[in-house]
């Protein structure tokens, strides 16, 4: 019989990584910080652009304050503005939309497939055609959301966004580490955004985020932004609009040192999802990854017609568990006036997806716990429909 583990069990854990590196290297990072005294973009986030860039095999990298942050310098760069129609996914966090409606642009939301959760090409075409018939908007840009770490099908969505004029940002905030045929998840689209908050794949000890680029053009444009549009020979001349987007020297320092073990928790994420693959209940449904792509599995998620009481069942064993996300961006208050279109499968999946403990010093024991509960449970009701 497997039996509660003694320790409680985290959902995340940001933390054990510290254990890992030694807290000293952190320390000494920082007092060279305090030394230095660049506080905001110091050489230490040069270095952080430099080895992501290097990550990713993107000519250019600029760090920035969130992941919220990158998809805005991405379509400042862009030019995005009100008029502009930019396609987003709804079964995700709402900064995929929250970006472009702060440049006053439309969101136009689409639907996920059942299977892998992310965004739907089929619904993309017709949201365009929806679009183009209407007549009223500039078709602008598509972003598709790797959810949970697992790449969208971006080659049927850049050949749909390309062929209808528009690029593709795409929204990598979980999926940093992720591949898509040989592809690591920063060089897929035309631009790519990331976050670097705690529980990401690549999490920092607090908020930070990147913007990757290939274009020399669009470099500058995200790099200026980043600085309220500052222009590159005179830092009292503004000349476009832009933000405070800046990455604080201390979290790039953070970033550094969590690269180090970035590889092995990869490959350890891997592994225990792997295990969840295998052993849990064929009663939950999975999350579809690609054929000939990896997810970095910044949460491990499964579907129950039965998640509510689920996730009671789970938090009675002492498991966390989170609905992510339990309304569809287009059903929220912000985003009312823009939910003009049915997306029955952003619907379905935001009533059955519950993500479950994920995170790489996940313990084979408490794997163990956790799939013979949550197998437990999947007895029970299938014994009940029997």
């Amino acid at each position: 019989m497997i039996t509660k583990p003694e320790k409680p069990i985290n959902l995340f854990d940001c933390a054990a990584s510290q254990k890992i590196i030694g807290q000293d290297k952190f320390l000494d990072a920082f007092k060279k910080i305090l030394d230095h005294g660049a506080y905001c973009q110091g050489h230490e986030t040069r270095e952080l652009d430099e080895k992501l860039a290097q990550y990713s095999k993107t000519k250019y990298c600029a760090t920035c304050g969130s992941g919220t942050d990158a998809l805005t310098l991405a379509l400042m760069a862009w030019d995005v503005k009100p008029g502009d129609a930019v396609f987003v996914s709804s079964f995700t966090f709402v900064a995929s939309a929250e970006a472009p409606v702060l440049l006053g642009a439309t969101p136009v939301f689409i639907d996920s497939k059942p299977d892998t959760f992310n965004m739907d090409p089929e619904d993309l075409k017709r949201a365009i055609a929806e679009v183009k018939a209407e007549g009223r908007l500039n078709l602008k840009a598509v972003i598709p959301v790797d959810i949970f770490g697992s790449p969208c099908e971006y080659d049927e969505i850049i050949k749909i966004a390309h062929d209808n004029g528009m690029k593709v940002l795409s929204d990598s905030c979980q999926s940093y580490g992720s591949v898509y045929y040989g592809k690591k998840a920063g060089s897929i689209a035309d631009m790519s955004a990331t976050s670097f908050y705690p529980t990401k794949p690549l999490g920092g000890y607090g908020d930070g985020g990147a913007v990757f680029i290939n274009s020399d053009e669009e470099n500058e444009l995200v790099k200026s932004a980043r600085v309220h549009g500052m222009s590159p020979s005179d830092r009292y001349d503004n000349v476009r609009l832009g933000m405070t987007g800046r990455m604080n020297t201390f979290q790039a320092a953070v970033l550094l040192q969590k690269l180090t073990v970035f590889e092995q928790e990869l490959k350890d994420r891997y592994t225990i999802a792997s295990r969840y693959d295998n052993e849990l209940s064929s009663y939950f449904g999975k999350q579809k990854i690609l054929d000939n792509c990896s997810s970095s599995y910044a949460l491990y998620t499964i579907t129950c017609e039965n998640r509510d009481e689920l996730m009671a069942f789970l938090k009675e064993a002492g498991i966390p568990c989170g609905a992510y996300y339990p309304r569809p961006v287009n059903t929220q208050t912000a985003y009312a006036k823009w939910n003009t279109r049915k997306l029955p499968v952003c619907e379905k999946l935001s009533k059955t997806v519950l993500s479950i403990p994920m995170h790489p010093y996940l313990e084979a024991d408490v794997q163990s716990y956790i799939i013979a509960k949550m197998n437990e449970f999947a007895s029970r009701y299938e014994a009940k429909a029997a």
